[in-house]
């Protein structure tokens, strides 16, 4: 359940029964339909966190983080070895910040991310946040490269070629405008 943008476990409740939820100042307690305590959690300083007991914690993997694991391997070895230690840790409430690793390829290099992968498995920390906020100062730190346009080179073609081609390739499908004339 979510409480204060903080998930808690209600566990040994049914799934989708009904609880009734206390919040005092540094604890959470659930209640069940007849008021017996059913858990006590401390409250979360941070939205976002799970707080729940490691027996609590679903740790097979679905399909789903198959699948995401596998979209992480892609970046490389590092970044898929973070994953699977956030999966280890957290279980199927890390699967969010696995997909979260899985779509930094959207705005860093593959290679940024796997290089800071590699530095925070070697410091022990495993946490998304720490990863991004790394990947952040990296971007800040690195000038922007800039590309330069080239006229020509090993996989540039002449400019004969491309003409050639296209005069080949132009006269065998004639074209018809829309009074009937055919052109070549």
């Amino acid at each position: 359940m979510q409480v204060e943008g903080a998930y808690y476990a209600a566990l040994p409740a049914a799934l989708h029964s009904e609880v009734t939820v206390r919040i005092f100042e540094r604890a959470i307690e659930v209640l069940d339909a007849a008021g017996c305590v059913l858990r006590r959690h401390e409250k979360s300083s941070r939205k976002g966190v799970f707080v729940m007991e490691a027996a609590d914690r679903i740790f097979n993997p679905s399909r789903e983080t198959a699948r995401v694991l596998e979209r992480v391997e892609r970046i490389g070895p590092h970044a898929a070895a973070f994953a699977r230690e956030l999966f280890a840790r957290l279980g199927r409430p890390g699967q969010r910040a696995i997909y979260g690793l899985a779509s930094l390829t959207r705005t860093y290099a593959r290679t940024d991310i796997e290089a800071v992968c590699a530095r925070l498995l070697d410091a022990q920390c495993f946490s998304y946040a720490a990863l991004k906020r790394a990947l952040e100062r990296h971007a800040a730190n690195t000038p922007a490269a800039s590309l330069a346009l080239t006229q020509c080179g090993p996989q540039i073609r002449a400019l004969t070629e491309y003409q050639s081609f296209f005069e080949t390739h132009s006269h065998t499908h004639p074209q018809e405008d829309t009074d009937g004339n055919v052109y070549h």
